[in-house]
């Protein structure tokens, strides 16, 4: 069974306290419903590793705001229990504003299989992976020689979609954590904090155009978009880090 998604989209990011949360979420509550796993308003986790090449090639140029750039991270949602757990690969490329992502799932062992060979697993009756997507992360491997994991970035996560539009998706991101030492699922879930204490990173997906009720609920709140990646800013407090 091959489980492919792939998702063509608008991201908008903005940088907000407790209290813009709370205040962002009680307005939301009229336009959007939780997602599945946030039962109660309760956070789910979102485990990341991200490969780079040696001389951080990836990272490097994303941090030029190029109008192509491209990433390669596998997911989880929590620490796999064995080779047989599900996980997520993962190419995400954004072109001038627009974010295109190919997924594929894969059982850990399967994942594994690829980042040691550069080669497309052998496929088990019981497989979800698809092929094609497995080629084109194959192929990155190609292209960019040396890469590896490189960084692991975990957080954890508030989302919600659309009443009239599902594919209209808000998230709130908090205690973002990352580890550049030991950047694998199997060392757990610890990390130095990304993010200031009381700040929440909220992310604005949507398809085309923010719907209008939106917009002017953040232009009247003066809620501003910012460029802000993850990566991007461990980045950053890398490389002041290591230029001391």
């Amino acid at each position: 069974m091959a489980i492919l998604s792939v998702f063509q989209r608008y991201e908008r990011k903005y940088m907000l306290s407790e209290e813009q949360c709370r205040e962002v979420l009680d307005f939301l509550a009229d336009h959007m419903t939780f997602d599945k796993y946030c039962v109660g308003e309760q956070v789910y986790g979102l485990l990341n590793i991200y490969f780079d090449t040696p001389d951080n090639l990836l990272i490097r140029r994303s941090t030029d705001k190029p109008i192509y750039k491209e990433k390669l991270r596998l997911r989880s949602y929590f620490v796999p229990e064995n080779n047989d757990s599900k996980v997520f690969f993962e190419i995400k490329r954004k072109y001038d504003r627009c974010v295109t992502k190919r997924r594929v799932v894969m059982k850990y062992g399967e994942a594994l299989e690829l980042i040691d060979t550069h080669k497309p697993p052998k496929l088990s009756d019981d497989s979800y992976i698809n092929t094609q997507v497995a080629k084109e992360i194959c192929l990155m491997f190609e292209r960019y020689p040396g890469l590896a994991p490189a960084l692991f970035i975990a957080y954890d996560r508030m989302a919600l979609f659309g009443n009239e539009d599902k594919e209209l998706r808000v998230t709130f991101d908090s205690n973002i954590r990352c580890r550049r030492e030991n950047p694998t699922f199997e060392y757990g879930t610890d990390g130095e904090q990304l993010l200031p204490p009381g700040k929440r990173l909220m992310e604005i997906k949507v398809p085309g155009t923010m719907p209008l009720w939106l917009a002017h609920y953040l232009s009247g709140h003066q809620i501003f978009n910012s460029s802000f990646s993850k990566y991007g800013k461990e980045y950053e407090y890398y490389i002041k880090l290591n230029n001391k």
